[in-house]
């Protein structure tokens, strides 16, 4: 389910530290059931953090879509079931060794996060609702 979001709550979400924004998405995924991500020629992008590459992901298309510019700028912006996330992008990404930009802001800072951490927060946050 796609949810607009106004531009001034994206402006605020982008000023908060990483880990608030984490928090967020978590918040969001329990809402609408979905994560963002940008897709290329080459599948999913990836942000490099202190040589790990990253999925970059976000709570919902608004965010996700102020990325689709420069170097992404024929990138999609698509979403991914939790269900789906769980069922196969958890497993891939483990046997990519590749972890995830949780809900990076405008200026790259982001939770760089495990895709197995994130998936027992996803759990957790299921879980707790």
């Amino acid at each position: 389910m796609t949810v607009p979001i106004d531009h001034t709550l994206l402006a605020e979400l982008e000023a908060q530290a990483p880990h608030k924004r984490y928090d967020y998405l978590l918040q969001q995924l329990v809402t609408t059931g979905e994560i963002w991500i940008l897709v290329g020629d080459g599948g999913s992008v990836l942000l490099n953090s202190e040589g790990d590459d990253c999925v970059p992901i976000w709570p919902h298309h608004s965010s996700a879509s102020a990325w689709v510019k420069d170097e992404w700028a024929d990138c999609t912006v698509t979403a991914i079931s939790v269900t789906d996330w769980q069922a196969r992008w958890t497993e891939g990404l483990l046997a990519d060794g590749i972890s995830l930009a949780a809900f990076p802001n405008l200026e790259e800072e982001a939770l760089v996060i495990s895709a197995n951490a994130f998936d027992e927060d996803i759990y957790d946050a299921l879980s707790a609702q």
